[in-house]
């Protein structure tokens, strides 16, 4: 009760300061989540990284979100109990802090240097209560946008599930190692090692990664340094070789690794010498897509836009195909079963619809900015008349895919030269190619639908299109176009 009424508290405040403008709200919302702490300083992240979003904490500036999330007094000798034998010895400040844990710079017996994550004992305390709210929350506003792409009662829920995977620290463990072997395989990114026999539920031993954080980088930019100075002269490398690099093993990553990493935040990203990058913090990630040939597809509609090559039919479907799976393959299950090409039939729509004046103005300022995902959910799928429900799994890929372009994206506007866009392309290229070279292979969760589950979604779909947009309808169903 008394967690609840804090929160409550938090929530009135917010309002207050909203309202009545006494002082700067977007503070309020960020001094509330550092002082509930857990899960409302992962909601602070995740509104300092998203473009449509992080004007919320621009004036706070994400250090406040990810580098000076205030540490907590923790009984180091309780909380690491027979693992304190195992350690030649631990500093006892932490060095760094999380929304969820606290890190500890360590020795092991045997000499590896290591460092020890120690969840919060406040998180354990409060996680249940606040995952409570957040799902009460997402209930109550999944009232008000039944039209949206995104469920917010399934994304609450989503949350919930991912947050017990990201405080149990034997998981991450186990996902660090999976990764690893993944990149040590391509001798491409820095994956720390993990000591699972010396981890447990609440403490993680890893192997201690040094470098510079990209979020320090970015403090230091706004203050009107150049980054790439910057990462010169502390580790010697080519900062825009290591984003390229980094954005390119990301998305390969999608089409041929078997899990991802979901939470490729600027707090999680260190620059190396050599050129090298790193990637520490593994709580959070996610299976490949289940169907890698849409995904793949979507990769090259994305090459065509920075070649100025846009088509938004072809481009629609194939963000229709990454947000929303099941209904990607009920269309292809249909046209392969009859004539009945309901994709094709809604590219040449988009295309039809895309062609006005008016419409090629507003898709000019999208395309010239490369806003991808402003592009489709502001007018290609505007009021998501295209009746896409985006899934558990994929709410997730879309979060690793858009942080890491956020990223960069942020970097590219405090830069006096325009990097962004060169950067993104040449991953575009890179994985494009290689999928051409390659060909793709469909991960083991990738399962044929079955001809009536093909039709029952379609058939649902298409009626969410007739409430929405009868024109498009008319169109998809029988070629007319009034």
């Amino acid at each position: 009760m008394f967690r609840t009424l804090q929160v409550l508290r938090s929530v009135l405040r917010v309002g207050q300061a909203r309202i009545t403008n006494a002082y700067d709200w977007k503070f309020e919302i960020a001094r509330q989540c550092q002082e509930l702490g857990g899960v409302y300083v992962k909601f602070l992240q995740m509104l300092a990284v998203h473009k449509s979003t992080k004007y919320l904490v621009e004036g706070m500036g994400a250090e406040m979100a990810f580098e000076q999330v205030p540490y907590e007094e923790i009984d180091l000798q309780y909380e690491l109990g027979s693992l304190a034998g195992r350690l030649e010895a631990i500093e006892p400040k932490p060095f760094a802090a999380g929304s969820y844990g606290q890190v500890y710079r360590a020795q092991l017996k045997s000499g590896e240097q290591v460092i020890v994550k120690v969840l919060r004992p406040s998180v354990r305390r409060t996680l249940r209560t606040d995952l409570r709210m957040l799902t009460i929350i997402g209930n109550v506003i999944s009232l008000f946008t039944g039209a949206s792409m995104v469920n917010f009662r399934m994304m609450a829920r989503e949350f919930a599930r991912a947050t017990w995977l990201e405080t149990n620290y034997q998981l991450e463990a186990q996902n660090g190692e999976q990764l690893r072997s993944y990149f040590d395989e391509r001798k491409t990114l820095v994956i720390p090692r993990s000591y699972p026999s010396l981890t447990s539920r609440t403490v993680l031993v890893q192997e201690y990664i040094g470098g510079v954080s990209i979020v320090s980088l970015e403090m230091k930019q706004r203050e009107g340094h150049r980054i790439d100075d910057l990462v010169l002269q502390s580790v010697g490398s080519n900062i825009w070789a290591q984003l390229q690099l980094l954005g390119t093993e990301l998305l390969r990553a999608t089409v041929y690794a078997d899990y991802l990493m979901a939470d490729p935040h600027p707090g999680n990203v260190r620059l190396l010498p050599d050129n090298k990058v790193a990637l520490i913090d593994f709580g959070l990630v996610c299976p490949a897509p289940t169907n890698r040939g849409a995904f793949a597809t979507l990769i090259h509609e994305m090459r065509n836009l920075y070649e100025d090559d846009f088509k938004a039919g072809n481009f629609a479907v194939a963000m229709l195909a990454f947000f929303d799976v099941e209904l990607h393959d009920a269309l292809a299950r249909v046209a392969s079963a009859q004539s009945d090409d309901y994709a094709f039939s809604l590219s040449s729509f988009i295309d039809r619809f895309t062609a006005t004046q008016a419409k090629q103005t507003e898709i000019q300022h999208y395309v010239s900015d490369k806003q991808l995902l402003q592009l489709f959910s502001n007018v290609l799928n505007q009021d998501n008349k295209l009746g896409i429900h985006i899934t558990e799994q994929n709410a997730l890929l879309q979060r690793s895919m858009t942080m890491f372009m956020s990223v960069i994206r942020a970097i590219s506007d405090a830069h006096d030269e325009r990097v962004y866009e060169p950067i993104i392309h040449s991953c575009m290229i890179a994985v494009d190619d290689e999928i051409r070279l390659r060909g793709v292979t469909e991960s083991m969760a990738h399962h044929e639908m079955s001809d009536e589950r093909a039709y029952e979604v379609a058939s649902n779909w298409l009626a969410l299109v007739a409430e929405r947009d009868r024109h498009m309808y008319k169109f998809i169903t029988k070629r007319s176009y009034a």
